[in-house]
This record gives structure tokens, sequence and C-alpha cells, in this order.
């Protein structure tokens, strides 16, 4: 799966202009020089890949254990019906589940860091705010986050979320460097997308774990071996 990676950060980079677009063009960035104005927006990039990159390393090592264990294709199919779920309950429902969480209490701690950090301009801030950034509740981050852990392990949980990353790069950068906010119009169709986004995202989870036998999409897996147990050498 880590061939969708890039190819669903890139899709996914449409929403994250309508979402963290505004975060992207309040950054103090160097507007003397368009070098300048190009080394910030990469450290900005930077920081969001590399916390996507450590997120998938930590969710990595949950998905190893399911994959030693032999339960990585039941994972995938639960993870296809989550992501279908997530997105097409009520809003109500989402908002309470967000509050029992605690991610609406994570998300405000995270805007006040933003507040703190856009007082002082500099590259490292900057990267910091790309950091943080990448921190932020987003659905399309929780999508590439499942395909983190269906990846099997710590590395390639990590080498996916970064490949997710770099495939936002494109779309943000250019944002960030423009300085102009993207039309309220083009806004509102892209959050008509991202329904049929996250159901093509739920049916290629949903398809690898039934394991049909389709290259790329629904490849076979092999069982795990059963442990070693002790011959009995009758004598």
């Amino acid at each position: 799966m880590l061939w969708s990676a890039f190819l669903f950060g890139l899709l996914g980079s449409f929403h994250c202009v309508g979402m963290c677009g505004a975060i992207a063009l309040s950054i103090p960035m160097d507007m003397a020089t368009r070098l300048g104005l190009l080394k910030d927006g990469l450290a900005y990039n930077a920081g969001r890949v590399i916390t996507y990159s450590l997120i998938g390393l930590l969710v990595g090592f949950f998905g190893k254990a399911f994959f030693q264990t032999g339960y990585q294709q039941l994972l995938s199919i639960e993870v296809g019906v989550l992501i279908l779920l997530f997105y097409f309950m009520p809003k109500r429902w989402g908002g309470k589940l967000a509050g029992f969480f605690g991610l609406t209490y994570f998300t405000q701690q995270i805007r006040r860091s933003f507040s703190v950090l856009l007082n002082r301009p500099g590259r490292t801030t900057i990267l910091l705010i790309g950091m943080l950034n990448g921190l932020l509740p987003c659905g399309f981050v929780y999508m590439a986050v499942a395909g983190a852990v269906l990846a099997g392990s710590p590395a390639h949980g990590m080498a996916y979320m970064a490949l997710f990353g770099l495939g936002t790069v494109p779309m943000m950068l250019l944002t960030a460097t423009s300085r102009q906010f993207v039309a309220i119009k083009i806004r509102n169709r892209i959050k008509m997308l991202k329904p049929y986004l996250a159901t093509t995202v739920a049916l290629l989870f949903i398809l690898r774990g039934l394991a049909l036998g389709i290259p790329y999409l629904s490849p076979s897996v092999p069982l795990p071996p059963s442990p070693n147990t002790s011959e009995i050498i009758c004598e």
C-alpha cells in the first residue's frame, strides 16, 4: 500500500488548503526575497512531514503486532469500516466523540502554541509551526495513519506517513508562498469531494483485507507460520 500514500497525500492536499491554508498564510515568512520565502515555505512543510513520519513510526509498532499474530486482514477491513462510519456519522456525534477523546482540548492547546510562535519570527520557529500543524486533528491524516498501521512495521509505517506528507507539499507550498487565500467556491467544491475520497480509501482497505488475489489492490496474504513445536521421537 506504500504506492497509495503519495497519491493520497496529493489528493488530500486540496482538503489541507481549505483547512490549514489560513495557518500557512499567517506564518511570519521572509518576504524580502523569493529565495527566503521559498526556504521558509520548505521549512514549514518539512515540519509537517517530520511530524507525520514520527506518527507513522509510532503506529507502525502497533501494526507490527497485528502482522505477527496474523490479524492484518481483519484489521484492514475494520479500518475501512471505521473510515466509512467516521465520515458518514451525524456531525453532532463527531463533536461528542472529539470531546470524549480530548481532541477538542488538544486542538485548543495547539492553537495557543501557534499564537505564541507566530510572534517569534525565524526559520526554526516556522519549522516548529509546521510540526505543530501536523498534530492538528484531521480526517485525512487519520486515514493516512490507518494506512501506516497496515504497513506492517515501524519502518514501513514511517515511510507511509512520510510519503503521505510529501504528497501534500506541492499544494501547501504553493499556498504558503503565494500569500493568497483559496477562493471560497473552490474550498466548498473541495469539501464536496471529501466523502468520495474517504469512501475510495475505505474500500481499498476493505478490498485489501479480503485478500481476493487482485495484484496491488487485494493481494493474497499468506498465513503466518505455525509456532515451532518440539518433535516427538519414538525410540
